[in-house]
């Protein structure tokens, strides 16, 4: 019954064991999955929020180069606008057909060196009227002859009836002349045109933007082979890129989106959303021109932004398996020889505990269990050498309790002798235990103030270490201080070099102001003389009128703003002076500033010399209190022990004169313990031989 008990026993025990490793090699596992989640999720929003920012970032870099393009578009009919002799050929206002056939082949040369030199122009044309032939940047020399006034009438041409210009998708009339004459004319070659009238309102400038360059800087944005871009403008029309191909007549338009529809509806440069496509969610981005309306939109899936999250959640899922596979076989292992090393230690302990000391212990391990297998080993050779001595004890107790018997005599004559010797020596030992009690006290009080002593210098040598930190505080500060005070005298000499240069400047801008003034004059008096002439020419020259007139009111503008120019001029030299005199105030007021600052961080490293000596002086004091510390206690400790002794000693002698008077009662009762200590030695024999040494 007793062996099935302990046998439970040990199964507990290397059950509890067993419990305890799981747990062990569970909670890393467990914090590894949590860190792995953790780093995961922190992976994949850090990853989502910086490709959110930076392709945001890129789609308004490309639209600002796409408004860019724009205003060169613009910029390029404005010079054609303003073009004195293109003016006069589209009015037919020169009857010399040399001179028109010269100024039409100058305004084609004029055409093709603005298309060659701006990468964002596909064409350009200039369309008059019908009597006249269009003039073209297209390479072919075929000549078409005007349609304005059919143009006129179109829907996409509205903007011929007012002086403004009009940005448009497709000029769907102008693209079926067009075919009509030019073989390898494509309506595709474009993503949108700007129609301008000019002055007159009898021709009009048209200016392709080219898909090609549109389409090269939606490709720079690198958003991925499954992404989808487009530029879009509002009439509808869309070059659409899959990837870095361009897409004709796809299924997909982002203007059927109700989302592109709500992005174009909201008052914000860039809009960033979330949207579903083909089972998918797909990150979707908006840029919205501030020329033309126009808007550039990008979707991107959002599984291409995680693929490097994922990446990380796959190896973190793989290292947890191993991590776990690792620690279950190494925790299989460590518990199987666990369980096996104390099976074989309890059997051994089992028959031990029967009796035979012969068992030996010597199980192979190099852990803690080879320190338990070592004191068991030595325990039972221990209890063996025990055993015999208590044999040979056994015996020598039988030899001893004869002898007794005849001590006991000679005892009870000597415990009188002894108690007269032991009555004075407690007279003497009480005297010096009183004396040695109060030389405790008196060194006792030196020990509170030698004490009391170290705590101060303990304290002034804190205060003194303090006070020393603070002291380099102060001087670092103030060197921080006499490097500011010096960058600040370079900018204010900056400063004062700069409004110089500035008013060198002022005295250029005043010579093209006059310049400008000079030109202006003279454009009035060219205007007038052509009003002159105008009016001479009757109706022939209505329109050069207009133009003269034009030209006179820039004129009477250019002197204006030139005026203004001046004013501002007169006032922003006004305010250079006062700063040049402040900015040498201030030089002067910093240069003080860091001479006194030097002064200071004199004054701090004679303080800081003063505190060195002072935590010298308190070091070498608080050394001295602590030897005598030592002594104190040393001697206290002596004096201690000796009255501890005295005490002990009287109050020994005490008990052994008690003791020594009650023993002469106890001798006679000796004899009979005697006997009766023989009889158990032999019982004691007994019960050691039943062990098997």
């Amino acid at each position: 019954m007793a062996k099935k008990k302990n046998s439970s026993q040990k199964e507990g025990a290397a059950f509890s064991i067993k419990l305890k490793l799981f747990i062990g090699f569970a909670i890393p596992l467990i914090c590894m999955v949590i860190v792995g989640i953790g780093a995961y999720s922190k992976a994949a929003s850090g990853m989502i929020y910086n490709y959110e920012e930076s392709t945001s970032k890129a789609l308004s870099m490309a639209m600002e180069y796409l408004n860019f393009g724009f205003e060169s578009a613009v910029s390029e009919s404005e010079q054609l606008y303003y073009d004195n002799n293109l003016v006069k050929w589209a009015t037919n206002a020169i009857y010399n057909e040399w001179t028109k056939k010269e100024i039409a082949e100058t305004a084609a040369r004029d055409l093709s060196v603005k298309k060659d030199g701006n990468e964002f122009i596909s064409n350009m044309y200039i369309i008059p009227g019908k009597n006249m032939s269009m003039v073209s940047a297209y390479s072919d020399d075929k000549e078409i002859a005007g349609f304005y006034d059919d143009l006129a009438e179109e829907k996409e041409a509205e903007c011929l009836q007012t002086l403004e210009g009009k940005w448009v998708g497709s000029h769907d009339y102008i693209d079926s002349v067009l075919s009509e004459n030019y073989a390898d004319y494509s309506a595709d070659s474009y993503a949108c045109s700007y129609i301008r009238p000019m002055t007159t309102k009898r021709a009009c400038i048209v200016v392709d933007y080219s898909s090609e360059s549109i389409a090269g800087i939606l490709r720079d944005l690198n958003l991925g082979d499954e992404s989808i871009s487009a530029f879009i403008m509002p009439d509808g029309r869309e070059l659409l890129l899959n990837g870095d191909d361009v897409v004709r007549n796809s299924e997909f338009s982002f203007v059927d989106q109700a989302y592109y529809q709500d992005a174009m509806a909201e008052n914000a440069e860039i809009v960033i959303d979330y949207v579903p496509y083909q089972g998918e969610q797909y990150l979707f981005m908006a840029s919205k021109s501030s020329h033309n309306s126009a808007a550039v939109c990008a979707m991107v899936p959002v599984s291409m932004v995680n693929a490097q999250a994922d990446s990380i959640q796959h190896i973190t899922v793989i290292m947890v398996f191993i991590s776990c596979v690792i620690a279950i076989f190494a925790g299989i292992l460590i518990t199987a020889g666990i369980v096996r090393t104390i099976k074989q230690i309890s059997g051994r302990l089992e028959v031990v505990s029967g009796g035979d000391l012969t068992v030996e212990v010597n199980e192979k391990r190099h852990d803690e269990f080879k320190i338990l297998v070592k004191g068991i080993s030595d325990m039972i050779q221990n209890s063996r050498k025990l055993i015999i001595q208590v044999m040979k004890t056994a015996e020598n107790v039988n030899d001893s309790a004869k002898k007794l018997t005849e001590a006991s005599e000679v005892l009870t004559s000597s415990n009188t002798q002894i108690s007269v010797a032991v009555d004075e020596m407690d007279e003497g030992l009480n005297q010096q235990s009183q004396d040695s009690q109060d030389c405790v006290i008196l060194m006792e009080e030196l020990s509170n103030r030698i004490t009391s002593a170290v705590d101060l210098a303990k304290k002034m040598g804190g205060i003194t270490g303090n006070a020393k930190a603070i002291l380099a505080d102060g001087m670092s500060i103030m060197d921080d201080l006499t490097r500011k005070s010096s960058d600040t005298t370079e900018v204010t000499r900056k400063v004062t070099s700069n409004i110089k240069n500035l008013e060198d400047s002022l005295s250029e801008i005043e010579t093209f102001v006059a310049t400008i003034n000079n030109v202006a004059e003279e454009t009035s008096l060219l205007a007038l003389n052509a009003s002159i002439e105008a009016a001479r020419a009757g109706d022939a020259g209505r329109g050069f009128a207009v133009v003269a007139q034009s030209v006179s009111q820039l004129s009477d503008g250019t002197i204006e703003a030139a005026d203004q120019i001046q004013n501002v001029m007169e006032q922003i030299k006004e305010y250079a002076n006062d700063t040049v005199r402040v900015a040498a105030a201030a030089e002067g007021i910093v240069s003080k500033q860091s001479e006194t600052v030097k002064d200071t961080i004199h004054v701090f490293g004679d303080i800081n010399g003063y505190l060195e000596r002072l935590m010298e002086e308190i070091t070498a004091l608080e050394t001295t209190i602590k030897n005598m510390e030592g002594y104190r206690n040393d001697t206290l400790s002596a004096i201690a022990s000796i009255s501890a002794v005295s005490e002990e000693m009287a109050a020994s002698f005490s008990t052994v004169n008690e003791s020594l008077k009650r023993q002469l009662g106890m001798v006679d009762d000796l004899h009979e313990s005697t006997v009766d200590l023989e009889d158990k030695a032999s019982v004691l024999t007994e019960a050691v031989n039943a062990f098997k040494l």
